[in-house]
């Protein structure tokens, strides 16, 4: 809801996977709304910017213009229109709900469950993280030549950490206790949501870098946290806690530490391609030193998914050469397992329908 706190504020968001383009606005009411980004006219794309202020929309086809409740404004030589109703004609609208501050859309006729079902137990667990005392501080997309899941199956497990991460991270979720960054929590949810608590070294060796860092706020690589725990964390109350990941089925995902969170998601686009998007959230910086200390965690982070997204394009290349026909999975990777068990009954299920 920060991008969007004014009447008038709107963004604009491509769903590529249904071939769709959604407005997000706040109303003149202060209302949020979605709509499909078309003009009901001839089904021209109504709105070409990113984002912006306004008071409305005009169609650059035929000068059409609606308020940013969708409702239809004007129309050039409305008279020429037979038993015309401007009500009849607003912006078709899109499902829109709101959890915690953020905000989530149903392309849906009719929904078959609320936003809060699709939650479930993160309603309890996760909503309490202060998440409306943080802003954005940074953001990257990525385009990836490999399927969704293969894409997302790197980021739902530890067994990875001690060799993709050894010269970025080299031991700070991993040590002599726990050598392959085994998951100290895991929570699979009926519905396909995910919660799996990452593990950090209490004895972390902080480089040179990394102790300015953590001098002046919170890191992504600090070991055991160090701050203690916040609202909505901790939910396996492990002495050796670094961050958690949270999985809202299909493919987006609310991750939390101390003092931090990051939001990232696996857009399919393709049988073969995805774009994966991230973005960092931290309390408003106060001074500089707390600006540098954001500024490290921030790198850090874009290097270790870059080390993630490096092993997805080949694997994705292996898989269709049908050198394998089977993957083996261990008790570590059980959120794997999870999504592909997940998305098989899922599909059952839409085809049961159709």
């Amino acid at each position: 809801e920060e991008e969007i706190p004014n009447p008038g504020d709107f963004f604009v968001r491509d769903i590529e996977v249904l071939g769709t383009s959604v407005i997000v606005a706040r109303g003149p009411d202060g209302a949020l709304r979605a709509f499909h980004n078309v003009c009901p006219h001839r089904g021209n794309r109504l709105v070409r910017a990113a984002d912006g202020c306004v008071k409305g929309w005009q169609c650059d086809f035929h000068g059409w213009t609606f308020a940013t409740d969708g409702s239809l404004q004007f129309v050039p030589d409305e008279g020429q229109f037979f038993d015309f109703d401007r009500a009849r004609h607003s912006l078709p609208a899109v499902h829109l709900d709101t959890w915690a501050g953020f905000l989530f859309v149903n392309f849906d006729d009719t929904p078959r469950q609320t936003l809060e079902q699709a939650m479930g137990d993160f309603n309890q667990d996760l909503k309490p993280f202060p998440f409306d005392q943080m802003v954005c501080a940074g953001r990257w997309r990525y385009h990836v030549k490999a399927n969704w899941k293969v894409t997302m199956n790197a980021f739902q497990e530890g067994y990875h950490v001690a060799f993709v991460h050894k010269r970025s991270a080299p031991d700070a979720f991993t040590g002599s206790d726990n050598p392959y960054c085994n998951i100290s929590h895991m929570k699979l949810q009926p519905n396909g949501n995910q919660h799996l608590s990452v593990p950090g070294n209490p004895a972390h060796d902080l480089s040179p870098t990394e102790q300015i860092a953590f001098k002046f706020g919170s890191t992504f690589t600090q070991g055991t946290g160090g701050r203690g725990a916040y609202p909505g964390t901790q939910q396996g109350k492990s002495d050796d806690w670094g961050f958690e990941l949270n999985i809202v089925f299909p493919f987006s995902r609310i991750n939390v530490g101390a003092g931090w969170y990051y939001l990232d998601a696996f857009w399919p686009v393709g049988p073969q391609e995805t774009v994966y998007e991230l973005a960092y959230y931290f309390p408003r910086p106060r001074t500089a030193a707390e600006m540098i200390s954001q500024e490290f965690s921030k790198i850090v982070l874009r290097d270790l998914s870059r080390e993630d997204l490096y092993t997805n394009e080949v694997t994705q290349r292996s898989l269709n050469s049908g050198a394998i026909r089977s993957i083996v999975l261990s008790d570590q990777e059980a959120a794997v397992r999870h999504l592909y068990r997940t998305v098989e009954r899922r599909v059952a299920e839409a085809e049961a329908r159709a």
